[in-house]
């Protein structure tokens, strides 16, 4: 009786309040009580119900459903709740508190000889052990037809919560189950599916990225699995002490990973080098911090953590907004895939902090948040490894390919063309050399500067491969001219046609590009099946029949010709020699 008594002394002033009657029919919809209940927070948290209905409902007091309750490890929330039956049979009530990481709910209700039955649930309590086996603390009513029942439930946590209440009729209430764990199985079903499928990127391509994408989506399922309460109840149902941390310790290995991702495809490390190293530092402090929840008291650490997942994601959208202003191709998927889970994570952590006020449906739209972002960062991921897989590819064919066209280098060029002639040579194979000018180049340049001449010299390339098939080496051989070796070519009407098709391709002015914009081509050539020349000769060759067309010719494609056939005079030792015409009577 001391104790009830220095509860009253404590309690705020307000005049006794019975609870009110909350009224309940088979055939209702669930029901989310929004209306005023009565509650008292027991100062030392060691009430028993006998001395709380004795002091009822003096002890009591009306709030408004949505107040937060100021309680800790020390104090601890009792309500009373009185459940009418105003059907005409009786039924059973679920009473659902969907918080997932509250410590400990018990509810007391009267048995059939009146004494007080008490049934706990919460990350203190093993989910074997809980009255009815779920993702949240959920206590069964049964309540006859036409009567009234009270039930009193109590709530411990290590700090204040607002407590959400939910009452529903046995039947709908389990539909309503199934659909959540049908739901939740696809979003952790999806996510494993996408971690097998990046699972088998990496054993074919051996990209590092990828295997550690494979890993953090399954952190995420877990993490999304650990949040519902899912894990607490099919994988560690023996571990209250695990179910009691997991929460915030696997959220913080989700933020760090995921911030170190971003950190990945913004890639600030040249232009933003000190903020690179800051975000760096900040993404494994978060994932440094997860050990805390074993070493200091929880009031500590869920400070630590409320900060945590307030400036992590601030951090990742400062870095996302300096890869935008960079015209990175991957940050507007980032800021897509980080935006929703970002904004969550800081409400909860200004709600965690009280600087807003709380919301249970905050936890379910992290969820939905990050679900939904892993697909579009694994999209944003790949943008920046297919990016960065052509800079690459481009930098190791640096020394072969002219850095502007990617068309082979002088050398290549001249290499390929020798080895042209030995196999024309040797073998007689097929093959036509020719010379491609762009001879109107040097006026787009002087009239349109100098961008506007290479993006013409890029769209000649372009139609320069329209003609040719992939083993056709082609090179750049000066500023405006190609140098082409085109297999099996052995009529002069074949190759006609196709530089015909380019000469008519370069007349098309060039989309995008304002005024009308056109590529005149020139083309000289020689097919080895007609002169075999000097390897080294021939390209010279070639630019000397170009310099002798005028730019207005009507005969863009020119030929050389083949060196002609003179019969060998006989040597004066020949048995034949004009000495000896007698030989060849004439008839």
């Amino acid at each position: 009786m001391l104790g009830v008594g220095l509860s009253l002394a404590s309690a705020q002033q307000a005049p006794p309040a019975q609870p009110p009657t909350v009224r309940l029919n088979a055939g209702s919809a669930p029901l989310d009580i929004r209306q005023p209940i009565s509650v008292w927070v027991d100062p030392r948290g060691d009430a028993t119900i006998d001395k709380v209905t004795r002091a009822s409902p003096g002890l009591f007091a009306m709030v408004p459903s949505a107040t937060f309750h100021d309680i800790d490890a020390a104090r601890a929330l009792w309500v009373h709740l009185r459940l009418e039956n105003t059907s005409n049979t009786s039924g059973d009530w679920i009473v659902t508190i969907p918080l997932p990481d509250v410590d400990r709910v018990s509810a007391y209700q009267r048995s059939s000889s009146g004494a007080w039955i008490r049934h706990s649930a919460g990350d203190g309590v093993a989910v074997a052990d809980w009255p009815r086996i779920g993702l949240y603390p959920e206590f069964s009513v049964r309540i006859d037809a036409h009567s009234t029942r009270d039930l009193y439930l109590q709530v411990h946590n290590f700090k204040g919560l607002e407590l959400p209440l939910e009452i529903d009729n046995a039947q709908s209430h389990a539909q309503r189950r199934d659909l959540e764990y049908v739901m939740l199985g696809l979003t952790i079903g999806a996510l494993l599916m996408l971690s097998a499928w990046c699972a088998a990127q990496y054993a074919q391509r051996r990209n590092r990225v990828e295997g550690w994408f494979t890993l953090y989506s399954l952190l995420i399922a877990v993490v999304i699995a650990t949040l519902s309460g899912l894990f607490a109840q099919f994988l560690w149902p023996q571990s209250p002490k695990w179910s009691d941390s997991a929460h915030e310790v696997l959220t913080l290995l989700g933020v760090g990973t995921t911030l170190l991702f971003v950190r990945h495809v913004c890639a600030l490390s040249l232009s933003h080098p000190w903020f690179d190293k800051l975000l760096l530092a900040g993404a494994w402090l978060v994932v440094a911090m997860t050990p805390l929840y074993w070493v200091l008291d929880r009031a500590v650490t869920d400070i630590a953590y409320a900060s945590a997942i307030g400036i992590a994601p601030c951090l990742g959208f400062v870095a996302i907004a300096l890869a935008w202003l960079r015209k990175n191709l991957s940050a507007p998927w980032l800021a897509l895939s980080f935006a929703p889970q970002g904004l969550v994570l800081m409400v909860l952590s200004l709600q965690s902090l009280r600087l807003l006020p709380g919301g249970w449906l905050g936890q379910h739209a992290l969820i939905g948040a990050v679900a939904l972002s892993v697909p579009v960062l694994l999209h944003a991921v790949n943008l920046r490894l297919r990016e960065r897989r052509e800079i690459k590819t481009r930098a190791d064919h640096l020394p072969t390919q002219d850095a502007l066209t990617g068309l082979l280098t002088d050398e290549l060029f001249a290499k390929q063309l020798h080895d042209a002639v030995v196999r024309a040579t040797e073998h007689k194979e097929p093959a036509a050399v020719v010379l491609v000018e762009v001879v109107n180049y040097e006026r787009i340049k002087q009239m349109y500067g100098d961008a506007t001449a290479e993006q013409c010299l890029l769209r000649a390339v372009v139609k320069l491969h329209r003609v040719l098939r992939d083993v056709d080496p082609a090179g750049r051989i000066g500023n405006a001219r190609f140098g082409l070796i085109i297999e099996g070519i052995t009529s002069r009407q074949a190759l006609s046609e196709r530089m015909v098709k380019l000469i008519a391709s370069g007349l098309i002015p060039l989309p995008g590009l304002t005024p009308e914009v056109t590529l005149h081509f020139h083309i000289a050539a020689v097919l080895l099946s007609e002169k075999i020349p000097d390897a080294t000769q021939v390209i010279a060759e070639l630019a000397d029949l170009l310099g002798t067309m005028s730019s207005r010719t009507r005969r863009p494609i020119r030929f050389l010709e083949p060196e002609p056939t003179r019969p060998t005079p006989l040597s004066a030792a020949s048995t034949y020699g004009q000495d000896r015409t007698d030989a060849f009577p004439i008839v």
